[in-house]
Parts: C-alpha cells; sequence; structure tokens
C-alpha cells in the first residue's frame, strides 16, 4: 500500500545522536573484502622514548612468499602518540591462508637525558607468528603489540620482538561501530578504552546505522546494494541482508521504541520504508515528490517527525498504523531535528540560521529560538540532564540548556562535528569527525578529550551501547 504526498520534500534519516550533511553527496561504491587491516597496540612504557623506521612488512603465505605491505618506509616516535592504539596500514591481500608477518627495522634511537642515541638493530628480518585467513568477502584485522621485556640491552643493542594476535571481542555491553562509505567497512570498537576490535566487510556504501540494545543488535543501510543489513552484535558478524527496491538507496535508520518498526529513508525512490524487524519485510511505503530527509522520533518512539527541507516543512509519522500524521510548514528550512524527553518540544536546525529552532510537538509550530551561532550542522540530546549538544562546522560543540533558553558552555574538539553520540552509563560524549578518521571521546564534566580511537576511515554514522 502506497501513500502519496503532494510536497516537495528532501530529507535523510537520522537518529536522535547523528549528523549527516544534506543534500548527500554521491559516494563512489567500494567493494570491500580481501583486506588487511593493521594496528598498533599502544606502546609499553619502556618503549615510550623509543623512534623506529620499519623499512619493510611483507604478509608471508603458507608456502613462503612474502607480499610487501608498505609503499614506503614506517616511521613511529613518541610524537605519534603511541601511548593509544594505532592504525599503521590498510592492504588488499590475495585470498589464502598466511603464517603471519615479516617485519625489518632498519633504524631506531632512544631518547634519553643526553639527547638521541642510536641503536643497533637486527639486520634479519623478524617473523612474527599467527595464522590467519584472507577472504574474498571479508576484512581481516590483525593488533601488532611490542613486547616490553628486555627492550635494550648492553645500552645499545635493540631487541625488538612483537607479537601478533587476531581481535579479542568484548561484552556485548560495551560495543561501539562505525560505518564507513567511502570503504564499504563497519568498525566495531570497545567504548570504555575505547580501542578498535575488528574492521567489517559491510558492503557498498554503508551509511545509516541504529541499535536494538535490548535485541543486542544493529541494522546498517547499504545505500549502494539497496539493502538492509541485520548485524549480530553477540558475534560481530552481519547476519543477513535484506534487500529494498531496485534504485532506493536507503541511507538513514531510526527504530521504534519496543524495536518492532524500522524506518528506512530511499532519497533513491523518494520513498519510506517501514519494516517488521522480525522479518525486515516491508509493512508499508510512504511516497513522496522527492527524496526523504532527516527523520527523528518522539519521546515515546512511537512517533517519526520528518524533516522537509525544501518545503521548509516537517512531517509526522505514526509509527503504529505506518500512516502519515500530519504536516506544517514553517518560516524557516529545518536541516536536522531532536525531540525533548517530555514529548512536548521539538529542537531543529535550519539552514543558515544562528537559530535553534523551538517547535510544539503538537500542532508543529514554532515557539521560540535560540541563538547558537553560525554554522551548527548537527544536534544531540543527553537524556539525563535534557541539555542539548550543538556541533558546529568550526569544530566547537555547544552546550544548550533549553529551558534556560541560552548556551550554557562550549569546548573545542579535533574538527568539523559530524556525528554525535550520548554514552549515559559513562556521562561522555562520542564525537565523529568529517575530515579526519577519528572517533573522539569526551568526558561531559570536565568537557576535556579522553581518547582518540583511529579509524579504518572517515565516518559516517557512530552508535554505543548504553547511549540511551
Amino acid at each position: 500500500m502506497k501513500r502519496h504526498l503532494p510536497i516537495l520534500l528532501l530529507a535523510v534519516l537520522l537518529t536522535v545522536a547523528s549528523c549527516t550533511m544534506a543534500p548527500t553527496p554521491q559516494i563512489p561504491d567500494a567493494l570491500p573484502g580481501a583486506t588487511l587491516h593493521l594496528y598498533l597496540q599502544p606502546m609499553p612504557q619502556e618503549a615510550q622514548r623509543l623512534s623506529l623506521t620499519i623499512s619493510a612488512l611483507d604478509a608471508v603465505s603458507v608456502e613462503g612468499h612474502a607480499l610487501p605491505l608498505l609503499h614506503k618506509p614506517l616511521q613511529l616516535n613518541p610524537g605519534q602518540h603511541l601511548t593509544r592504539q594505532t592504525k599503521l596500514l590498510t592492504a588488499k591481500l590475495p585470498p589464502g591462508e598466511y603464517q603471519g608477518l615479516k617485519i625489518t627495522i632498519s633504524s631506531a634511537t632512544s631518547l634519553g637525558e643526553d639527547g638521541k642515541t642510536a641503536l643497533l638493530t637486527e639486520i634479519t628480518p623478524q617473523l612474527i607468528t599467527e595464522k590467519f585467513l584472507i577472504r574474498q568477502q571479508s576484512d581481516q584485522t590483525l593488533f601488532l603489540s611490542l613486547q616490553p621485556e628486555r627492550l635494550i640491552s648492553a645500552g645499545y643493542h635493540l631487541n625488538a620482538h612483537f607479537s601478533l594476535h587476531k581481535p579479542q571481542p568484548p561484552l556485548v555491553k560495551l560495543k561501539g561501530l562505525v560505518s564507513h562509505p567511502t570503504t564499504g567497512t563497519l568498525t566495531l570498537f570497545e567504548k570504555k578504552t575505547p580501542a578498535v576490535i575488528a574492521i567489517l566487510a559491510a558492503g557498498r556504501r554503508p551509511t545509516g546505522l541504529v541499535l536494538d540494545q535490548r535485541m543486542r543488535k544493529a541494522y546498517l543501510a547499504l545505500a549502494g546494494e539497496d539493502s538492509i543489513a541485520a548485524i549480530d552484535l553477540s558475534q560481530g558478524q552481519i547476519q543477513r541482508k535484506v534487500r529494498l527496491h531496485s534504485a532506493d538507496r536507503p541511507e538513514e535508520l531510526v527504530l521504534s521504541a519496543d524495536g518492532q518498526t524500522l524506518i528506512a529513508a530511499n532519497p533513491g525512490s523518494n520513498s519510506i520504508s517501514i519494516l517488521d524487524t522480525p522479518s525486515l519485510i516491508e509493512r508499508e511505503r510512504i511516497q513522496f515528490s522527492t527524496r526523504p530527509g532527516p527523520v527523528f522520533l518522539d519521546a515515546t518512539g512511537r512517533l517519526a517527525f520528518v524533516i522537509l527541507p525544501e518545503a521548509n516543512g516537517l512531517a509526522a509519522i505514526d509509527l503504529d498504523r505506518a500512516t502519515l500524521r500530519t504536516t506544517a510548514t514553517l518560516a524557516e528550512s529545518p536541516i536536522q531535528g531532536i525531540a525533548d524527553n517530555a514529548g512536548k518540544q521539538l529542537y531543529l536546525l535550519a539552514a543558515d540560521s544562528p537559530n535553534l529552532l523551538v517547535v510544539d510537538a503538537d500542532n508543529l509550530t514554532i515557539d521560540r529560538s535560540i541563538f547558537v551561532g553560525f554554522g551548527a550542522k548537527c544536534l544531540a540530546l543527553n537524556k539525563n540532564t535534557g541539555l542539548i549538544y550543538i556541533g558546529l562546522k568550526n569544530g566547537e560543540i555547544a552546550i544548550v540548556d533549553p529551558q534556560l533558553g541560552l548556551p550554557l558552555d562550549s569546548f573545542r574538539t579535533g574538527g568539523e562535528v559530524v556525528a554525535m553520540v550520548p554514552d549515559l552509563e559513562e556521562n561522555s560524549l562520542f564525537v565523529l569527525l568529517g575530515k579526519s578518521a577519528r572517533l573522539e571521546k569526551y568526558d561531559l564534566v570536565s568537557k576535556k578529550r579522553i581518547a582518540v580511537v583511529e579509524l579504518d576511515a572517515v565516518g559516517y554514522a557512530a552508535v554505543v551501547m548504553g547511549e540511551r
């Protein structure tokens, strides 16, 4: 059954804690799989004053063939923040079985009280044994660790011994995910440290993400495949994929409060799909005259609001009945939105406006506006405090009290903010940066950065267990 709306509409579905740009730029389809992702684990304290030059790093097949992974020597030094996990490389490899990696350190220095001291290194490459498999349709993530025992002997001889290991999944409640459209991958990370635990080959152009925390599942939009993927968080694997209509290009997802209804925005076909999650069968499709845009849920999770930027509009969809409830035209063009905890007010960012619009949730009229500054790109709600976080293009995050109607504070991040995910269990905020492949974690009390996660590629959306 279809319902046609006689209005223009542009939108991309959005969870309460994510930020996306509209219109969405065209991203070339990437074919994931047959790829090795190598991370260096935090260096031991004994090695934090070392500088190393890795001149060669090879994958060694079970037949003994060495396949180079580096295009140029790799420099590791204390200025690279080696106390945290560091991404070393991503490389395509022929499918097959490998016995491990071979590493050659051509030079090393140690920084002491009297300055740098050159160290004697081994000429023979070190074979680090850990069998792994490269498959055509999947990615492999490995972690390299430097052993701390007897790193330097006789004051000048480097004894660098590395170990290699596969991912060790944490408890499900500690997991988070980031989607990467350009590489077709999905990063799984552990949120407490935080650190990458695995890179999954997801499919063509993975974009929107949403969690069903009760069922320990995640749903992922695959715009390049016209599909929705269901992910088993316990296993850290894609459970199945369900194809929508041809050329749908689903981009954003939201999930009802009871976890039974999934909404997918399909900008390719100017429609919204309403699916039953147990079967992922489309129960209803609402057709528009143009692309659907950002969607967010009300406090009950049973009403979805669709932003209509081209029409300066806002529409409400009843998820229980899968029907359009009402539409309204606003004085400004909204681009992102969230709902308050009480279900009475909506907060919208408007294009080229320095104001946060406060909208009555019942009649969809603007009650007032709050000045937050130009360049606002996304927003997120702290459900514990009712405070709103506004991500700005200049990398600043403004903290707004909607009851007082003014910004209370702000803090700087490492770059342009494209998504924010509050983790209410730890009272922290995960910030996805737009131009660098990084996820940053901030303490919401001190406003200080706790950690940085180096991702597979630039991220599109992020979710964490315990965010709601």
